[in-house]
């Protein structure tokens, strides 16, 4: 029993809106690695920043997904004889030392079964997709507008400075997060999902190959592009799977009360 590893992820853990920590961590590291880019700086540098953004992004999503799995058994929103029968949960086995230690530190159910789960395994993730009716809701978060202000980006663009145009780096990069997050409001195609999910897929690859191989990869712009787009666009859906299911357990338990 991983109790150690438990009671270490207890300090670790977020506080406030999961989702919104995890889009401002991505951020800060896209834009470390955007800087690089735009100052052109030598080939060597630009890649060895790319990778250790790819690395960052998936402990990113890691981290993040691991919390929204402890949140969503917390609030009950799915049924957890699905990952009983997917993760073979029913052989788990506790001795007296760690059912003490169990009691002692009053360890939730929840932090048993997410340290059970493999976020850097595409099985996990896309279990944890379908435990999310991620499928299902993915038409309702199709229908949502998209609400991105554009007027900041046209007043830098239009006005006449006397000195040269400086667009600030930091607001422009956010800007071009925040867009593309937007973006998934207005496609109308589930192999848009897919598409994301195989980039993820190949990202987690990739980061295995620098981490455990120690392999020296060249991460190209578009790519490093991608693999970010990708990363923050699942979160997102998946974070509004998780906010229209808690809505829905909320409204059930309403209605039997």
């Amino acid at each position: 029993m991983k109790i150690n590893r438990i009671l270490e992820s207890r300090l670790y853990s977020t506080r406030g809106d999961i989702y919104k920590i995890f889009e401002k961590k991505v951020f800060n590291s896209f834009y470390l690695e955007r800087s690089i880019f735009a100052r052109k700086m030598g080939k060597r540098e630009q890649y060895q920043s790319r990778v250790e953004h790819i690395v960052f992004l998936v402990s990113c999503l890691e981290y993040f997904l691991g919390e929204l799995f402890k949140s969503s058994i917390n609030k009950k929103i799915f049924d957890l004889s699905k990952i009983k029968k997917n993760k073979g949960l029913n052989k788990l086995k506790f001795n007296l030392d760690e059912l003490e230690e169990i009691d002692k530190h009053k360890i939730k159910l929840s932090e048993i079964l997410t340290e059970e789960m493999n976020f850097q395994n595409i099985k996990d993730i896309l279990l944890f997709a379908e435990l999310l009716k991620v499928d299902s809701i993915f038409e309702k978060i199709l229908l949502k507008k998209p609400t991105l202000n554009l007027e900041w980006l046209k007043k830098e663009f239009t006005k006449t400075p006397k000195k040269p145009l400086k667009i600030n780096e930091k607001k422009l990069t956010k800007f071009m997060l925040k867009s593309f997050l937007e973006s998934v409001a207005t496609k109308q195609k589930k192999e848009d999902l897919i598409k994301i999910i195989g980039t993820l897929h190949k990202m987690i690859s990739l980061r295995h190959k620098i981490v455990h191989k120690a392999q020296l990869v060249k991460i190209e712009n578009w790519e490093s592009i991608a693999y970010t787009l990708a990363t923050t666009q699942f979160a997102f859906i998946l974070n509004k799977s998780y906010e229209l299911e808690c809505k829905n357990t909320t409204k059930y338990e309403s209605k039997n009360k």
